[in-house]
């Protein structure tokens, strides 16, 4: 038997995901997940399944290396930020088990993690980023609108997931209303005044400033091992606030190039995903690397890409399926 261990399951597509992996072209499979919650839908598609701490827990890496001693996992793929955090800074753990944990290095996920950090390595690394400037704190927010000097802009944590805690400032708009769940505000630049950035506590700082950026929103799936592109598939999503409400599968050769690129740059080695928008002139801009695959990326899968199948023929030595 293979066995393979994915880590978050509790999302929405989770399921679709085991059962694409499943009934892919290797019928050896074991598949064994793990959630922070009990309350997990994909528990009753796993071969096991376990109720593991938090990715940020002390007590996390002891009882994911209990698994995978107990399983002899081989291929272990995080599904979290912090859960590919924690596992890469760990990585010699699992080495010792011959366990491959699909993530690169550390310091590379923490670039990626951060959004100050990923937009000034974009920047150094010729790859395209909206405008943005760093808000250290409270003081700093009215000085920082008026030098960044735009009628639409955004403001967000650079350390956030979900897309928290966002405000943005528009022009074209009359009336204050929330979007992605309530995590965004829209906010009338003439409506625009303090209390509204009183969402924003001391541990939320440094912030980031940036230009506002027009839909659609793409998602970029991009595969990769040792720096070189493997599969690269952009997704546009159908409503750009809900990544799990559909999308549209799409070869576009602009946005793949960005992908090969990005792969190329930071050396990348497995699956990770890419958020992008356009700007005013159409030019595509990142506005976030996720240091780990999308929750959605089984959306590709089911568009043909064997994403995960790959993955596995990469670690076992078996040629990449050519697809039409």
């Amino acid at each position: 038997m293979y066995n393979i261990l994915i880590t978050s399951v509790g999302g929405t597509l989770a399921p679709f995901l085991i059962n694409k992996i499943r009934n892919g072209q290797y019928k050896d499979l074991k598949i064994i997940g793990t959630n922070q919650s009990n309350e997990c839908t994909a528990k009753y598609f796993l071969d096991n399944f376990f109720v593991t701490p938090g990715g940020n827990s002390s007590k996390y890496i002891d009882h994911i290396i209990k698994i995978v001693k107990k399983f002899n996992i081989n291929l272990l793929i995080p599904g979290s930020d912090e859960e590919a955090l924690n596992l890469s800074k760990n990585k010699k753990y699992f080495q010792k088990n011959n366990c491959s944990l699909a993530t690169i290095d550390y310091e590379t996920l923490c670039i990626f993690s951060d959004k100050i950090k990923t937009y000034r390595a974009l920047k150094e690394k010729k790859l395209p980023f909206p405008e943005f400037d760093v808000i250290k704190n409270h003081k700093e927010i009215k000085k920082k609108i008026k030098e960044f000097n735009k009628k639409d802009f955004v403001i967000k944590p650079s350390l956030s997931r979900g897309g928290r805690n966002v405000i943005v400032v528009r022009s074209d708009i009359k009336k204050v209303f929330l979007k992605n769940f309530g995590r965004e505000i829209h906010i009338p630049i003439q409506n625009l005044n303090e209390k509204h950035f009183s969402i924003y506590k001391k541990d939320f700082f440094p912030l980031v400033i940036s230009e506002r950026l027009s839909e659609p929103t793409f998602d970029l799936d991009m595969l990769a091992f040792n720096g070189k592109s493997i599969r690269v598939v952009s997704r546009k999503r159908l409503n750009p606030a809900e990544p799990n409400a559909g999308h549209l599968v799409k070869k576009i050769k602009k946005l793949e190039n960005i992908g090969k690129n990005l792969i190329k740059e930071f050396n990348l080695s497995w699956l990770y995903d890419c958020d992008l928008m356009v700007d005013k002139k159409g030019n595509y801009k990142i506005i976030e690397i996720n240091p780990r695959m999308s929750g959605s990326s089984v959306v590709s899968v089911e568009a043909g890409y064997p994403l995960f199948e790959d993955m596995i023929s990469i670690l076992r030595k078996k040629k990449i399926k050519k697809i039409n």
